[in-house]
């Protein structure tokens, strides 16, 4: 595929999920079809459906965006806690510049357990499991199996995104992740 084709491929489907996102905002998820979506982007079904399989995974690839920044914060050096630190503050910082789109997600995936296995999720569990390895290495957290500790941290995230996403006019996304992260820590560090 040559750039100049990527390109327009990347274009048409960030127009697709900006339409989608603002019909999602003004209507709500449940409230919107996919005829919708197409007529708001000027695509026909099948260009909707090349790049998004369904309604649902519009937010996938939002999902993806917000995998990607906190791969980012996780990939760089520090303590584990630092560095855990930093990735629930780039996500909770992405999340809240992008707030109407976050939180139709959060509440259109919240009961949606086939999420739990897809890329982002992977990718995520993998970031954090390389963090706490890396902490038990140099001896900054506890040994306890790193699978439940990678779940620990995940439902935590989730939790706050989704309780956040509840409460439009209450605490900020980054101080719940803030305070929820260290009192996890609390019983992860070594004291």
């Amino acid at each position: 595929m040559s750039d100049r084709v990527a390109r327009r491929r990347a274009q048409t489907r960030e127009r697709i999920f900006i339409e989608a996102m603002r019909l999602f905002a003004e209507r709500g998820f449940d409230r919107v079809t996919v005829a919708d979506i197409t007529e708001a982007a000027d695509v026909g079904k099948g260009t909707f459906f090349t790049h998004f399989p369904s309604k649902r995974d519009v937010f996938r690839y939002l999902g993806e965006q917000v995998s990607e920044v906190m791969a980012d914060a996780a990939a760089k050096e520090g303590t584990a806690e630092e560095r855990l630190h930093r990735v629930m503050q780039a996500a909770g910082q992405w999340l809240e510049a992008h707030p109407e789109p976050a939180r139709q997600m959060a509440k259109a995936r919240a009961f949606t357990l086939s999420d739990l296995g897809s890329p982002n999720q992977q990718r995520l569990q993998r970031a954090l499991a390389e963090i706490l390895a890396e902490g038990q290495k140099h001896r900054e957290m506890r040994e306890v199996p790193i699978a439940d500790a990678v779940m620990a941290l995940q439902c935590n995230y989730f939790a706050c995104v989704l309780m956040w996403a509840a409460d439009p006019g209450g605490r900020p996304l980054t101080d719940r992740l803030r305070a929820s992260l260290d009192i996890v820590l609390n019983g992860l560090t070594r004291t």
